[in-house]
């Protein structure tokens, strides 16, 4: 039960796991501290420290970008985001818009049919129990109850709603996507094998303050140097700090470029949304 704008919401319960628990094998050490402060620490020297910009965006519109998202680059997700803008100048337009239409409208993103059921689904639900479109309740809420409400909904997983915390609402949310649970894998971070595991067993030793810093900088550092098929480990400021076992390997061999600009690897969705 949700107590929005005075009235009261009911749904299913959905119970998210925000800490690591006692019997986790991933439990948080001191030692896995300091490893992610070494961590965070070498990765804003060779990457700097990324800034939030100040002007953050609506809950609402950050849910719906990190949904287009899904499956996609940071790229092709933004052009579908900016189609979907142009084409409807307002969340009621959207969701009085044939699925078919918001579908043919988000395609450069990938998955258009499932993505706009979700997206109308999303929006009749808001609509519903809060009576407008917006989110902006959740600035009121704890992380583990705007969690706990943006989870629950149809196609918002774990990592979706932990981008909405930290991009739109600036809490101390660390998301996990599937780049960076292969990511802290490789550094020794954890030994998980999905990402919602990683993230549970993560979210308590991200140093205070950090939880953007790291997030944005693993996401840099995987499309740029450790990059899921042909790492540079040679080049790798993190070497002494990688448990892969191919890694000795890859530092042998010669580079070969990505063919990725510098824009792409600096470029982050949720920083363009508006």
């Amino acid at each position: 039960m949700w107590n929005v704008c005075g009235s009261e919401i009911r749904h299913s319960p959905v119970r998210v796991k925000i800490v690591v628990t006692s019997r986790s094998r991933n439990r948080p050490t001191p030692l896995l501290a300091r490893k992610v402060e070494r961590i965070a620490s070498v990765l804003e020297e060779h990457m700097g420290k990324p800034v939030q910009p100040r002007r953050k965006s609506a809950p609402l519109d950050s849910l719906i970008a990190t949904l287009l998202s899904q499956n996609t680059n940071d790229r092709n997700s933004h052009r579908a985001w900016l189609h979907l803008k142009r084409e409807y100048p307002s969340w009621e337009a959207v969701a009085d818009a044939p699925t078919r239409m918001i579908a043919k409208t988000i395609e450069v993103g990938g998955l258009k049919n499932q993505k706009a059921k979700r997206i109308k689904l999303i929006l009749e639900r808001i609509r519903r129990e809060v009576g407008r479109y917006d989110l902006g309740f959740l600035k009121t809420k704890s992380n583990e109850e705007a969690m706990q409400y943006l989870s629950s909904m149809k196609g918002v997983g774990m990592k979706t709603a932990a981008c909405v915390l930290v991009f739109s609402l600036g809490r101390e949310v660390f998301p996990v996507d599937t780049h960076i649970h292969r990511l802290c894998n490789r550094l020794g971070l954890v030994q998980t094998t999905n990402a919602e595991q990683t993230f549970n067993a993560i979210s308590t030793v991200i140093p205070n303050g950090s939880a953007y810093s790291i997030h944005v900088n693993l996401i840099r550092f995987g499309r740029k140097t450790c990059r899921s098929n042909n790492p540079l480990c040679s080049t790798c400021p993190l070497f002494d700090e990688c448990v892969y076992p191919d890694k000795v390997t890859h530092a042998a061999m010669a580079a070969r470029p990505s063919g990725r600009s510098k824009r792409d690897v600096d470029f982050i969705i949720l920083n363009h949304v508006s």
